[in-house]
C-alpha cells in the first residue's frame, strides 16, 4: 500500500468519523431539544392545572364567604327584629300598665257589665283600693245586672266576667291587654322590619 493510499484511507476514515460524530451529536441535540420541549409542556399542563385547581378554590372560598356573609345577615337581621320586638312589647307594658288606673277599671268593669247582660259573675283583685271596689259594687248593684262580684287572690290588676251559662270567662288586666296589643303590633311590625331589610 502506498503512501498516497494510506493518507487517502486516512483522510476518509477521518471524514466518516467525523460525519458519524456530526450525526450523533445533532441526533443528541435533537434528543435533547425533544426531552426539553416535553418537559416544557409537561411543566406547562402541571402550571395550568395548578392556575385552575387554585382559582376553583379560590371561588369556592369566596362563594362561602359570600354565603357566610349573606347568613350573618339574615341571623343580625332576625337579631335585630326580636331585640326591636323585645322592646315594643315591654314598651307596651309599661303604657298599658299605666295607663290602667282605678278610673280606667271602673270604667272598664261597668262598660263589660253593661255589654254582657245579666247572668254575669265579676272577679276583683283582693288587694283592689277598698273605695274603688265599694264604688264599683255600689253602682253594679244598682243596675241589678251581675249575679256575684268575688275577690280573686290570684289577680293582681284588672278584673275577670264569667258567664258560667254560655261557657265563658275573660280576664281584662293590663298583662292580657298587652298580650292582645302585641300579638297585634308585632306581626304588623315583623312586616315592616322585613319590608325595611329587604330595600
Amino acid at each position: 500500500m502506498s503512501e498516497q493510499t494510506l493518507d487517502k484511507l486516512i483522510a476518509t476514515l477521518k471524514s466518516e468519523a467525523i460525519e458519524t460524530a456530526d450525526k450523533e451529536a445533532k441526533q443528541i441535540v435533537e434528543n435533547a431539544r425533544a426531552k426539553a420541549q416535553k418537559i416544557l409542556k409537561e411543566a406547562e399542563a402541571k402550571r395550568a392545572e395548578l392556575l385552575n385547581n387554585a382559582e376553583k378554590e379560590a371561588k369556592a372560598t369566596l362563594d362561602k364567604g359570600k354565603s357566610a356573609l349573606k347568613q350573618a345577615a339574615r341571623d343580625l337581621t332576625v337579631s335585630v327584629q326580636n331585640d326591636l320586638l323585645k322592646l315594643l312589647k315591654a314598651t307596651l307594658e309599661q303604657e298599658v300598665a299605666t295607663t290602667f288606673t282605678p278610673d280606667l277599671t271602673e270604667k272598664a268593669v261597668l262598660k263589660v257589665i253593661e255589654n254582657v247582660g245579666t247572668g254575669a259573675s265579676l272577679q276583683l283583685p283582693k288587694n283592689m283600693d277598698a273605695s274603688l271596689a265599694e264604688n264599683i259594687q255600689k253602682r253594679l248593684q244598682e243596675s241589678d245586672s251581675l249575679e256575684a262580684i268575688s275577690k280573686d287572690p290570684t289577680l293582681l290588676q284588672g278584673f275577670t266576667i264569667t258567664k258560667t251559662s254560655e261557657g265563658w270567662s275573660y280576664q281584662i288586666s293590663p298583662e292580657a291587654i298587652t298580650d292582645l296589643l302585641y300579638e297585634h303590633l308585632s306581626t304588623t311590625w315583623v312586616n315592616v322590619l322585613k319590608n325595611e331589610s329587604d330595600q
